[in-house]
């Protein structure tokens, strides 16, 4: 019996929400009808507002034409007539004048008498508001005035310039005939609607029909002119139109009410004994009976339904089964994340970030014996108040992360931390647990890296007392190299004078190689201490260093220390690169391996620099006169202890500028000079 009372006060509801709509529809159909006529009437007052501004711009383009004509401004004369007859006969007035800047007419062309022309000319018109406004620099229309024959006629005045000075007005009278003017404004109108123009004190100009009633009236301002445009509509038509309307729609809904009420019935003695076995089905599914079927009327419609229902029963119960499987398997994950929680040997929390702090929720055993809080003692207390050092910088470093946490950052920072056995250096991480994009819950792990740390800074001071036994060593190696060649050199002197000229050169030669052997130990101190700056260097110390600086430095040392020509094709670019301060050694090895591997007896090297502006690179190029590099030698060349060709070096010197320009992201290579030699290629990036 609920079924069929709910049936049939639906049946009931659809008739009134039916009714109601076509109700609803017929009044906005109405409304929709009275504003269309409202917008047809303002669309066609405001087309006949626009048609006479345009008609109004266009004889004051007119004018404002003709009265810049020279001969307009030439009062009195013989030439100013005839420019004014001129004007009159070619344009659409009826007559014009020019009335100078002192208020007197001096000419005008007009169908009146000559006795009248000579009362005009000469006359005072000073005192016209078409004069004033037209001295004042405006082109103006003036308020139409009603000739004897019935007609309005309006003055269009324009100022007439000499010498960038208003020396008069051009005045030009135009005749507004309601045949010829108004009527082509009329016959834009649609249907019944009417048309009044008004002046601007409110004469009315023109009127077109007669309407019985003025329900739909609409007004535009003409700015040009100031006249009112008033277009009106009888409303009439309109009701006649809603009334015939309003039959057929009423019986439109007796029709469609009828057929409603007819087909409620015949649905509703078919579908009771279905919807009973639907609901029962439901009601099946209410009590958890997942899999229940129901078996409906054979029809096509109850078929889908049935087909629908057992489809969706049969869903619920794979989806019953499928839930229980995935909440075993999150019992399973839950039971693995415990054992990984408390398995793994690095203190682990969760905390809860809140106003009042960082609150402890949850701690692995790692955390109860590197710290010393039993887990049911910690739980609940803030974990800054714990294990942060007891001084304001600890507190400040851990509020600050607890900020960046409840923003959802990932963290991980190095910390100091109090252990059991006292302040220790840690590796914190944290990352947050969302859920629904609650970020409040964090989980961290502490990693102690006190061991390490105490390591680094062993090796730290190490290099440092390495890097300072390497500068010691150095410098006095040099000292010495510096007093075995000076003692040679005097050596020299000395035997020079005592010995003919075969024991004389025998013996030079012996302290020539004296001095070789000190020159390439000193070379050798020199790599050595570009080596260790090299291994000390790291890649973030790169910055912008000059080129030019560098290079021309390296060269004059070059030129004042050997024999070689030394040369630069072209201009060395202003460019800084990124590098640093041992950017030097780079050039100074290449100019040095291009003398020391030559077998020219005066050694010729050219240097080259170009900018890439694609790439954003340098590339400077060193080229000599020497034997080559062979291609199969060309890689390996950069090799540590690759000596080259018979070379006297050190090894070092092309090993040493690969890993310094590896350094500063840049590149080396060599190739075949021509004719004869080889050239180094080293590209270095600009800095920005």
């Amino acid at each position: 019996m609920k079924i069929k009372r709910a049936f049939l006060l639906s049946i009931l509801i659809v008739a009134i929400i039916l009714s109601g709509a076509v109700f609803v529809g017929f009044q906005q159909y109405k409304d929709t009808l009275y504003a269309h006529e409202e917008m047809e009437v303002q669309r066609s007052a405001e087309h006949v507002s626009s048609e006479l501004q345009k008609q109004f711009t266009a004889l004051e383009r007119t004018v404002s034409v003709a009265a810049a004509n020279s001969a307009i401004g030439d009062h009195g004369s013989t030439a100013q007539q005839q420019a004014l007859a001129r004007f009159v006969n070619r344009s659409g007035f009826s007559g014009a004048s020019v009335i100078a800047a002192n208020g007197t007419m001096t000419n005008i062309v007009s169908d009146v008498s000559p006795e009248t022309r000579r009362e005009l000319v000469g006359s005072e018109f000073g005192d016209r508001e078409y004069f004033q406004r037209a001295m004042n620099g405006t082109t103006y229309v003036s308020d139409p005035v009603e000739a004897e024959s019935g007609n309005h006629i309006i003055t269009v005045s324009a100022p007439i310039y000499r010498d960038g000075r208003v020396v008069g007005t051009l005045n030009a009278v135009f005749h507004l005939s309601e045949d010829e003017f108004f009527s082509r404004f009329a016959s834009t109108l649609d249907g019944e609607e009417c048309l009044r123009l008004y002046s601007r004190d409110g004469t009315r100009i023109f009127a077109s029909g007669s309407p019985t009633s003025t329900d739909f009236v609409h007004n535009v301002t003409v700015s040009e002119t100031g006249w009112t445009v008033s277009v009106r509509e009888d409303r009439s038509e309109v009701e006649s139109t809603i009334q015939m309307v309003t039959f057929v729609q009423i019986g439109s809904l007796l029709a469609v009410l009828s057929i409603l009420f007819g087909f409620g019935w015949w649905i509703y003695r078919q579908s009771i004994q279905q919807l009973t076995r639907l609901l029962g089905g439901f009601q099946a599914l209410e009590d958890e009976q997942y899999g229940t079927t129901v078996d409906l009327d054979d029809t096509d419609e109850w078929q889908h339904v049935e087909h629908g229902f057992n489809q969706l029963s049969n869903a619920l119960a794979q989806s019953r089964a499928e839930r229980r499987e995935r909440e075993r398997e999150l019992r399973r994950e839950r039971d693995r994340f415990e054992a990984l929680f408390e398995g793994v040997p690095e203190p682990i929390v969760t905390v809860e970030l809140t106003d009042g702090g960082a609150v402890l929720c949850d701690v692995n055993e790692a955390f109860e014996t590197t710290f010393g809080y039993d887990a049911e003692a910690a739980i609940g207390e803030d974990i800054n108040d714990l294990i942060v050092p007891p001084h304001q910088e600890a507190a400040t470093e851990a509020e600050l992360l607890d900020e960046k946490a409840a923003d959802g950052q990932r963290l991980t920072r190095e910390v100091r931390r109090r252990a059991r056995d006292g302040v220790r250096d840690f590796l914190f991480r944290s990352a947050p647990i969302e859920h629904d994009g609650d970020v409040t819950h964090q989980f961290g792990v502490y990693i102690d890296i006190t061991d390490r740390n105490e390591y680094e800074q062993r090796l730290r001071e190490q290099r440092d007392n390495l890097d300072t036994l390497n500068q010691v060593v150095r410098h006095d190696i040099r000292n010495d190299l510096q007093l075995v060649t000076a003692y040679a050199d005097l050596l020299l002197e000395l035997r020079e004078a005592e010995l003919d000229d075969a024991e004389t050169n025998e013996e030079r030669e012996y302290i020539q190689k004296i001095r070789e052997s000190s020159a390439h130990a000193v070379e050798l101190t020199q790599t050595a201490r570009d080596m260790a700056e090299v291994m000390l260097t790291d890649e973030s110390e790169r910055r912008p260093v000059s080129l030019r600086a560098a290079l021309e430095s390296e060269l004059s040392n070059l030129t004042s220390e050997t024999d070689a020509v030394v040369a630069t094709q072209g201009p060395i670019p202003e460019e800084k690169v990124l590098a640093n301060g041992i950017l030097g050694s780079v050039f100074r090895n290449l100019l040095t391996n291009a003398v020391q591997h030559n077998d020219k007896e005066v050694p010729e090297v050219t240097v080259s620099a170009t900018v890439d502006d694609d790439a954003e690179v340098v590339q400077v190029r060193v080229a000599d006169n020497g034997r080559g590099v062979p291609e199969s030698q060309k890689e390996a060349i950069f090799g540590k202890g690759e000596k080259g060709l018979e070379s006297s070096g050190t090894g070092l010197g092309l090993y040493l500028v690969q890993t310094l320009v590896d350094t500063y992201g840049g590149d080396v290579w060599v190739e075949d000079n021509d004719p004869e030699g080889a050239v180094f290629v080293v590209e270095l990036p600009i800095a920005e």
